[in-house]
């Protein structure tokens, strides 16, 4: 048997193609499905089926809509429309459509569910040689999110993370609960088709992961990522417990190269522009801070100044003015800093922590009582790293419930602390140098950093409406992330993305969504993917949250 792969154009052939369904009631979606159906071939005929097969489905899904309509008018009412060239009664006694099937004997099987066709008429088609296009009609998939639990994470109780995925609550059905799982940290929960970590997809045939059922059913995508049979993004929640490593994801020229030179480090050629939205209140350091800042603290701080070499806040106050020069020493300062030999590096460390003490958080105010407070507490995480450092020489961002920080590709940063919400290009790509018991590659980081003496990019949402905020940048291609919030009560009619798809979750609150008139409820932590071009009705029950991925308009101009 044949299956229609994603590079075989749906349009312009002359073969005859059955469709099928139950259309009981007729709604959107179903006329969707078949006018897909339609383009891929020149005749389309539908299956409908019986009255038997809809008693036989209410009794063995608890839920489903009323028997409605009678087949005979089902028939009626589906070949009236536009697209439909012929429309039969299934003949078929238990719930496939394989007998209609041998009857037809088309060229193509449009089968409109979320999941392949059953294994009978899979056998059949196999049998006659009938191709099979997968989940032509389906326009949305609940899913189920990939966690990761790096040691940086908050703990299970304290985790936003374990919270969204209903996992909060250490459980075992052997006997007592293992310390070490009650205690087990939950770092980030991943939406998308990320190879590291594809979302799975719900089903009542068993869950098969969200990056399978795009390579079956590319049209899910729309016409322009259909070819790709991928999503360009991830959607992400992150619980940080202690500070992630320094790092900085390289521009596409230098991921290919390092792809090229080492797969089994860089496993992917593209680069990984990434937004980070605080749900809490979240710390991070990214990007280095003004030449004369960092001069300054050169003065203040003796062992620093010993590790970035000598003449380095001289060289940074003559360079204050001019782009270049100051690009140039404050490479110079950095490197030299990040190439110190690790015993001497530790000892500096213990120096500064012996002869420091930490202000209280309320009262680390000036920039140099911060950074000296943050050296403390990552001394406490990770000890003599030579990542600790990095702390007076990066801008340190303290943002508030709803703020977005930007981190460009060759940018450096490390996130300290908080709950966020971070959307990314698709990519595994990360370039470490501190902070971590990972590979660090210092040669690479500090030859492909940025070194622009400047304030941390923040993005600033731009209001779409009462309730409706959008983060995006002129400099992202691949993602904007929109945020809408619903007060109980409250109705709202959306399509977040006419050209591609979208991944979207509820954070807070509970309510429901309404796809082709087919409601599905809405809690924290419920993930959706939604097909291109699909409008969706969101209703809150009580004052709800949802966050919804998708690429940006001028994504598709160059597809």
């Amino acid at each position: 048997m044949k299956r229609l792969g994603s590079k075989r154009p749906l349009g312009g052939t002359k073969k005859v193609v059955v469709a099928s369904g139950y259309f009981n009631p007729l709604h959107y979606g179903h006329v969707s499905y078949l006018e897909k159906a339609k383009e891929a071939g020149g005749t389309l005929i539908v299956i409908v089926n019986n009255d038997r097969q809809a008693s036989l489905k209410l009794g063995g899904r608890a839920g489903y809509a009323n028997h409605g309509m009678k087949a005979r008018d089902r028939v009626k009412t589906v070949r009236a429309l536009a697209c439909v060239d012929a429309a039969v009664e299934a003949v078929d006694e238990d719930e496939s459509v394989c007998e209609t099937l041998r009857l037809l004997h088309p060229d193509i099987f449009a089968n409109g569910g979320s999941t392949k066709a059953s294994q009978r008429e899979d056998a059949v088609c196999r049998e006659l040689g009938i191709q099979i296009l997968d989940g032509l009609g389906v326009e949305v998939l609940s899913l189920r999110p990939h966690t990761q639990h790096y040691d940086w994470g908050k703990p299970r109780k304290e985790s936003l993370v374990a919270a969204l995925t209903g996992e909060k609550q250490a459980f075992s059905a052997d006997g007592p609960v293992n310390p070490k799982e009650a205690t087990k940290p939950f770092a980030e929960m991943w939406m998308g088709d990320h190879p590291s970590g594809p979302s799975c997809v719900k089903s009542s045939d068993g869950d098969s992961t969200l990056r399978e059922m795009l390579r079956r059913t590319p049209t899910m995508l729309g016409s322009k990522l259909a070819m790709d049979a991928s999503l360009p993004f991830l959607l992400k929640v992150l619980s940080i417990n202690k500070a992630l490593s320094i790092q900085a994801h390289p521009d596409r020229a230098l991921a290919e190269r390092l792809h090229k030179e080492r797969p089994n480090v860089y496993k992917d050629a593209n680069h990984k522009p990434e937004i980070a939205i605080a749900l809490t209140d979240f710390e991070a350091l990214c990007g280095f801070r003004r030449v004369g800042e960092i001069a300054t603290f050169l003065d203040a701080v003796p062992e620093l100044a010993e590790l970035a070499g000598a003449g380095a806040a001289q060289s940074l106050r003559s360079a204050i003015g001019n782009d270049q020069e100051e690009s140039e020493a404050l490479k110079q300062a950095y490197s030299h800093l990040m190439h110190a030999a690790d015993d001497i590096v530790d000892q500096k460390v213990r120096q500064l922590v012996k002869r420091t003490s930490p202000k209280q958080e309320s009262l680390a105010e000036d920039p140099l009582s911060r950074c000296i407070e943050l050296v403390h507490r990552l001394f406490d995480q990770f000890g003599g790293d030579v990542g600790i450092f990095s702390v007076f020489f990066f801008n340190y961002a303290s943002m508030k419930v709803g703020e977005c920080l930007y981190m460009a590709q060759n940018i450096p940063h490390a996130y300290l602390s908080g709950d966020i919400i971070e959307c990314m290009a698709t990519s595994d790509n990360v370039v470490r140098g501190g902070l971590t018991p990972k590979f660090k590659d210092v040669g690479v980081l500090c030859d492909m950093l940025r070194y622009e003496g400047k304030g941390p990019h923040i993005i600033k949402p731009v209001e779409q409406g009462p309730g409706m905020r959008l983060y995006a940048d002129k400099e992202i291609e691949e993602f904007q992330v929109t945020h809408v919030h619903l007060l109980a009560g409250a109705q709202r009619h959306l399509c977040f993305s006419n050209l591609g798809p979208t991944v979207f979750f509820t954070c807070k609150g509970r309510g429901s969504v309404t796809v082709s008139g087919e409601m599905m409820k809405l809690e924290p932590g419920e993930v959706l993917f939604l097909a291109a071009g699909v409008d969706v009705e969101l209703l809150a029950a009580v004052d709800m949250d949802v966050f919804a991925a998708c690429c940006p308009p001028q994504y598709f101009n160059n597809k």
